[in-house]
């Protein structure tokens, strides 16, 4: 059975613009819950997210709300070291720029299908944020090679990264593989890029010695050249998931 503070939350955090002054007060331990129901449900917004947000919070999932770059302005965690916002379109570089300056100890973004963000946001990201470990852009239609060139010029840490879907081209990942993060790189995705070929896999095959996971599948450009040269390079102590498609 749900105690009396699990269903007043539930409460709250349904009718939760109505109870905003109220909210600003509680403890930080009932904020959390709070947010917890908000996010989930997608109720929490522009409008009430700073009411919720404290100097403590460590991870923030608005994959499920409709935020714009007004909630990431809010954003000012300096503890925050995971945030999630997957398809919210609304969400620009305008914003990643304010949250890459109050949030500097980011560790791991996920921006998968903002197709507003632009290379200026990945930029921000990468020079601002620097223990990033994991980002992912799929379908950041908007970037270039441009975003994977600074986070290979920043992102020592780096350990994984998807820009699947998007029009890189073997320039980005160059810049990417043979970067400062090319010893720290263990799970690359790139799948559906229509602009790479046998040069982005061997870039990343000759550059990235710790790549566990190499994911390339729906690149049309990539030839059976660079099935060949994985061939010898897949094994327990070497890449351990691998995927390519044959045209």
């Amino acid at each position: 059975m749900d105690s009396l503070l699990d269903l007043s939350a539930v409460c709250v955090a349904q009718y939760a613009d109505l109870y905003i002054e109220c909210i600003r007060t509680l403890p930080f331990s009932v904020k959390d819950k709070l947010l917890r129901i908000m996010t989930t449900k997608g109720t929490l917004t522009d409008s009430n997210i700073s009411q919720l947000l404290h100097a403590g919070i460590r991870t923030l999932g608005l994959q499920n709300c409709k935020v714009s770059d007004s909630a990431l302005r809010q954003i000012h965690c300096q503890q925050l070291k995971t945030i999630i916002l997957i398809g919210c379109a609304h969400i620009t570089s305008e914003g990643l720029n304010a949250l890459a300056s109050q949030c500097m100890g980011l560790q791991v973004v996920d921006l998968t299908g903002c197709a507003a963000v632009t290379d200026s946001g990945v930029r921000a990201l990468a020079r601002s944020c620097k223990w990033l470990e994991v980002i992912s852009l799929s379908e950041c239609t908007a970037i270039s090679d441009v975003a994977l060139i600074e986070l290979g010029a920043n992102c020592r840490c780096l350990y994984s990264t998807d820009f699947g879907g998007t029009e890189v081209t073997d320039k980005g990942v160059i810049g990417l593989a043979s970067g400062v993060c090319c010893q720290s790189l263990k799970e690359l995705q790139m799948v559906r890029c229509r602009n790479l070929t046998d040069q982005a896999v061997a870039a990343v095959l000759s550059n990235c010695v710790n790549i566990r996971i190499f994911l390339f599948h729906g690149c049309p450009l990539i030839t059976d050249k660079s099935r060949e040269a994985l061939h010898n390079l897949i094994g327990p102590k070497k890449i351990q998931q691998v995927s390519w498609s044959v045209y």
